[in-house]
């Protein structure tokens, strides 16, 4: 049985070991020895259980509420697996979701250095799979299952690393299975993005 506790801390060691190494400049004999440790490690690992997604999440939502239960202003949670906020991942942006109205969610991040693009700027690939995230978001609160069929994100101005950013989405029409979410990204010095994205709901 998996320790979760023990997966999660794992994984925040591993995104600080991620942005450390991103960001310091050392000796080649301190990264020669990080190489050798990391290829150790890896190599315990991959003598291990193959994981499965499906599985895990499903184990993880057993008697739990889900996202559609949370009062505004609660936090919720999109996939503990996500490479965009997800606590179980070992390289995630890192995401704090909160539900912020009926068919809303607010989203807040600062992005680290290590997902530049230009210098000091988030790199508009990473911008994109957040502002996805927060819009899929919107339709776990609504308790919908959707996938993206269309993703269109307008980069307004630079999205600055290691400051604040806020993301907002919400529902703006729905018709039939077709569900279309708005979205926009602001920072201390303004919007910088704005963004939309159609969603297919699929079968339970």
């Amino acid at each position: 049985m998996t320790d979760w506790s023990a997966r999660a801390d794992a994984a925040r060691a591993l995104r600080r070991l991620n942005r450390a190494f991103a960001a310091s400049d050392v000796d080649g004999d301190v990264l020669r020895d990080l190489s050798g440790r990391a290829d150790a490690l890896a190599a315990v690992l991959e003598a291990g259980v193959r994981r499965d997604k499906e599985a895990d999440t499903t184990a993880l939502a057993e008697g739990r509420p889900g996202a559609s239960a949370a009062a505004v202003g609660d936090r919720v949670e999109f996939d503990p697996f996500s490479a965009c906020g997800g606590r179980f991942h070992p390289a995630a942006v890192g995401l704090d979701l909160v539900r912020d109205g009926d068919a809303a969610v607010a989203a807040y991040t600062t992005v680290d250095p290590m997902f530049q693009g230009p210098p000091g700027r988030v790199h508009g690939g990473v911008v994109a799979m957040i502002a996805d995230e927060v819009m899929g978001m919107v339709n776990r609160v609504v308790g919908q299952r959707a996938f993206t069929a269309r993703l269109t994100v307008n980069l307004r101005a630079p999205a600055p690393t290691g400051m604040a950013l806020e993301f907002r989405a919400h529902q703006r029409e729905r018709n039939g299975r077709k569900i279309l979410i708005d979205v926009e990204g602001r920072s201390a010095a303004g919007q910088f993005m704005d963004g939309e994205a159609l969603f297919i709901e699929t079968a339970e």
